[in-house]
């Protein structure tokens, strides 16, 4: 198993980052494999290391640590330690022992074939339903008691009331309802000058996500409100649905550095069927990022997208052969892109921006023009003023992000190559 195919394991990007951290030598002992599993001791905060197995025909892990993620930091690390080949062959110890015959007792097998525990899978799906049942409800309330109290009320002016309520979320395994309570707290904390009106129509999508799980919606729909709460789907199952077989050619590459995280976005524009991909890499601070293709240049490939009502986010196996990118992208002016943006709000209210390629627009530096209308830009001036001097007052394809105000440009294309800005 390959450092990729362990990361794909991870319950959350989070969890990839954190094993990230623990995949190296030094906190573990007594590490080793077999051809059956690999075991191992983390040393951690407590004065007991934990104690780490993973069954390789489940795959199936046991770790003494508290966590309520599936697999935990500990496991993926001693997966990723591992694929590195920091870990010798050996004996298994008798605690592993026990326990991997202990699976083999209740998940009866034929020689050979690999160990499956189904009812277990689904006591855990099971388990992690109601919690998260539990915890939106419990959000629910608290969202509508702090609107009754009112948004200038004292106790939601301080940090530690929507942290613990952010908390609460991540016990409840909706890590993804946490990060939005705790960028709220921010607001609420900082007072910006529009702050009534970011946190009023925050907590308000809040409440809108509460509704729509409990309602149990059905379709591209559900996928991205389990998105949105924190539920991630496998690398296995992206891949084994449809491709979209197109020449992609690269726009932009961001990396965004967040808390003990670095994120990657790597745009993508697929010529044929006229649309955007996004290919998202994380590593901790500080660590390596996965080598992308770089910017203004194409290839062809079949791309596997995340299921979702506005899919975007899309995994990439193997680029084909690299040549220069067309100088040109998009399709339409201003009235086509903002139709597919509405179409896509409409979708999935919970997009606070979405991607726009605009074939042919005049650009300025507060402001890109095309025939059927005009769009404000935002963004670091840097960025603008290089899409001016590219385009020297010719019209250009653009390419960048919408937030419903204005556009934050990332690439042109000037008829002869393009440029990430």
């Amino acid at each position: 198993m390959d450092a990729a195919a362990v990361e794909a394991l991870a319950p959350d990007a989070a969890s990839v980052a954190a094993a990230r951290k623990l995949a190296r030598p030094a906190p573990w002992s007594e590490t080793g494999f077999n051809a059956r599993a690999v075991w191992g001791s983390c040393r951690g905060s407590g004065a007991r290391p934990y104690e780490v197995a993973v069954d390789l025909d489940g795959p199936a892990y046991r770790c003494s640590c508290p966590s309520r993620k599936i697999p935990c930091k500990h496991a993926l690390a001693l997966l990723l330690l591992r694929a590195d080949g920091a870990v010798a062959e050996g004996s298994p110890p008798a605690r592993v022992t026990e326990w991997l015959d202990g699976r083999a007792r209740r998940v009866p097998r034929e020689p050979g074939e690999p160990i499956r525990d189904p009812e277990a899978a689904a006591r855990r799906a099971a388990e992690r339903e109601a919690r998260v049942a539990g915890g939106v409800e419990d959000l629910r309330l608290w969202l509508r008691d702090a609107v009754r109290g009112g948004l200038g009320a004292p106790r939601l002016r301080g940090w530690d009331e929507w942290d613990a309520f952010a908390a609460r979320m991540v016990d409840a395994q909706a890590p993804g309802a946490a990060s939005r309570l705790r960028s709220l707290g921010n607001v609420a904390a900082m007072r910006p000058d529009d702050w009534p009106e970011r946190l009023l129509s925050g907590m308000a999508m809040l409440h809108l996500l509460c509704e729509a799980y409990a309602r149990e919606t059905e379709g591209p729909l559900r996928d991205e409100v389990r998105t949105l709460l924190g539920w991630n789907a496998s690398r296995e199952e992206v891949l084994s649905g449809p491709r979209v077989q197109d020449e992609w050619s690269v726009l932009a590459r961001v990396v965004i550095e967040q808390e003990r995280l670095r994120v990657q976005r790597t745009w993508l524009w697929g010529h044929d069927h006229e649309r955007a991909a996004l290919i998202l890499d994380f590593a901790p601070t500080g660590g390596s990022l996965a080598p992308r293709p770089p910017a203004g240049r194409s290839f062809e490939a079949a791309l596997a997208f995340y299921p979702g009502a506005t899919p975007l986010r899309a995994l990439l196996e193997e680029p084909g052969r690299l040549r220069d990118a067309p100088g040109f992208f998009g399709v339409g002016g201003v009235e086509a892109a903002l139709g597919a943006c509405a179409g896509a709000v409409a979708a999935n209210p919970w997009l606070d921006e979405h991607p726009i390629a605009l074939a042919r627009a005049v650009a300025d530096v507060d402001v890109v023009s095309a025939e059927d209308g005009s769009l404000p830009l935002r963004g670091p001036m840097r960025a603008r003023w290089r899409l001016l001097a590219l385009s020297g007052g010719r019209p250009v394809s653009v390419f960048g992000m919408w937030n419903g105000e204005a556009l934050n440009p990332l690439a042109v294309g000037d008829g002869e190559r393009t440029v990430a800005l």
